[in-house]
């Protein structure tokens, strides 16, 4: 007797704890946006989706990649701050180039733009490729190191 009692106790909580939790999920929508993953994993070969999130001002498709003359539109100056270039940039930690600092620049600047936004897209030394905000895209990787070249002038 009393393990029957036991079992329907445990069952009816179950099934209100079912209903109380599944109320809590249509309030609890922001909670959820929060904890979702900011970006995936892909190996090379493989296709990736760039991750857009609606704080975008202007969202783009995942299949979407800007063109050249979107790209120009990007704030290398926001893109930096918000992708924490600075926290070794700014005072050139780990062998990276400190932004303004036109003598750790020169050597790196002779080599041209193309080779800066690769090693900034696929990384070089310490720093991971991308600075690690794989969930940025080319283009706006570009804009950071054309907002870091133009901090020289």
């Amino acid at each position: 007797m009393n393990f029957k009692c036991i079992l329907g106790g445990l069952v009816a909580f179950g099934m209100l704890s079912g209903v109380v939790l599944a109320n809590e999920e249509a309030e609890d929508e922001p909670l959820a946006e929060r904890l979702a993953p900011v970006g995936r994993l892909c190996l090379q070969g493989q296709e990736c989706q760039r991750a857009v999130t609606q704080h975008r001002e202007t969202e783009v498709a995942a299949s979407d990649t800007p063109d050249l003359e979107e790209a120009a539109q990007y704030d290398g100056e926001a893109l930096y701050a918000k992708a924490s270039c600075g926290a070794c940039h700014a005072a050139g930690i780990a062998g990276a180039p400190a932004t303004g600092d036109s003598n750790a620049w020169t050597a790196r600047l002779a080599q041209g733009t193309d080779k800066l936004y690769a090693n900034a897209i696929n990384g070089i030394g310490a720093m991971p490729p991308k600075g690690g905000r794989f969930n940025f895209s080319d283009d706006e990787i570009k804009a950071i190191v054309d907002y870091m070249v133009d901090e020289l002038e």
